[in-house]
């Protein structure tokens, strides 16, 4: 039964591609045709309220998270407010993992499962240069005493449907790695711990958007008629159409008013020390009388990025009363969402990604073309 076993998986090497070093990597020095799974931190599970902070470390990045109160924020990025549900999630994750099956004690064979120490770790082949690599999670109580660590590596299966995934894994300080079951989710980079909420606001809900820029060129866009009564898209045009011109692409357009609809960021920083006298200003406003303005200054490091602050506010004097639509929300609903965002954003920069910078910084000329005359249009 046993060669069998090894007759299947190195017939699955070949098919693969030849990666023999598989078998060298997973099963070097193990013996394990009786090994029973285990608890990786017996008695750990117990013991995840008591945890205060996770120190993650990787190839690339060292941060921490700590528990302030009833918030878990990161002391890297200003103390911004971390996802808590994220934190929970692999507190437990790695307090239930459970070990399944003994791979390599071999250091020379850490990098191929991705279980070396994150500052010593090398991709083995160019596929690894992709993966996050090792990441190591150290687990502190309140009294900065250590409670588990563990270094986790390539994953062999992802959780499915509550079924837990694969991973292999090595405690740090110790040869023996393995492969051991649970439910995580870590990610590598610092900035997707974060809460990402900060403002949203559908399209359908905004009346107009008025961006100014550094040169004190503005634009100006309107909800457009609707040219079909029973169609729900809603479209935007220049408040002022240059003669002979129309828009050049309505997609384009839309997406100027619609810059909250997903909103994401890229990195976050204390507002306090950024000029923002010569930002780019855009002016959101909302039918049912919401009012986001932006304020964005160019990345030193990369231009096609942003930084950018927000305020949120509620004004009464901007809701159209007379306007039935189903997207719009009511105005005790419209200020708690204003008041909400605005303690959220209070204080912080958000780095923008390069697609919503293209957006804000489109001018009038970008998003017009002329029209075409009679004639050009029968030869069409």
């Amino acid at each position: 039964m046993r060669n069998k076993g090894w007759a299947v998986l190195l017939a699955s090497a070949v098919v693969l591609g030849g990666l023999g070093w598989w078998v060298a990597a997973s099963r070097d020095s193990a013996t394990q045709a009786d090994f029973t799974p285990k608890p990786l931190f017996p008695g750990l599970t117990a013991k995840v309220n008591d945890i205060a902070s996770l120190e993650i470390a990787t190839s690339k990045a060292l941060f921490r998270i700590e528990r302030n109160g009833d918030q878990w924020t990161m002391s890297s990025r200003g103390d911004y407010p971390v996802r808590a549900e994220l934190v929970r999630k692999n507190a437990i994750g790695i307090a239930g993992l459970e070990t399944v099956e003994p791979r390599t004690d071999k250091p020379e064979h850490y990098d191929r499962l991705q279980v070396s120490e994150p500052d010593q770790y090398k991709p083995f082949d160019e596929a690894a240069k992709s993966d996050p690599g090792p990441i190591l999670v150290r687990l502190v109580d309140g009294e900065a005493k250590p409670m588990a660590a563990v270094i986790v590596g390539k994953i062999k299966s992802y959780p499915v449907g509550g079924k837990p995934g694969q991973y292999h894994v090595r405690k740090p300080g110790e040869a023996r790695a393995w492969l051991a079951q649970g439910i995580l989710e870590l990610p590598a980079d610092p900035v997707q711990w974060l809460v990402k909420d900060v403002v949203k606001v559908d399209r359908a809900r905004v009346a107009e958007a008025v961006v100014t820029y550094p040169d004190g060129e503005v634009l100006k866009l309107v909800r457009a008629p609707k040219k079909d009564a029973e169609s729900s898209s809603v479209d935007f045009t220049p408040a002022e159409m240059p003669k002979g011109m129309k828009i050049a692409s309505q997609y384009d357009v839309n997406a100027v008013p619609g810059l909250l609809a997903w909103l994401t960021f890229d990195d976050v920083a204390k507002a306090e020390g950024k000029d923002f006298s010569k930002a780019t200003v855009v002016e959101i406003t909302t039918l049912d009388g919401v009012r986001v303005v932006v304020r964005a200054i160019p990345d030193e490091q990369n231009d096609k990025k942003a930084w950018a602050r927000f305020e949120v506010a509620f004004d009464p004097a901007l809701v159209k009363k007379d306007v039935e639509q189903k997207d719009l929300l009511a105005p005790e609903e419209a200020e708690k969402q204003a008041k909400e965002a605005q303690a959220r954003v209070d204080g912080w920069a958000y780095l923008l990604p390069e697609s919503t910078v293209r957006d804000m910084n489109r001018r009038l000329k970008d998003l017009i073309e002329p029209e075409k005359k009679d004639d050009e249009k029968k030869e069409g």
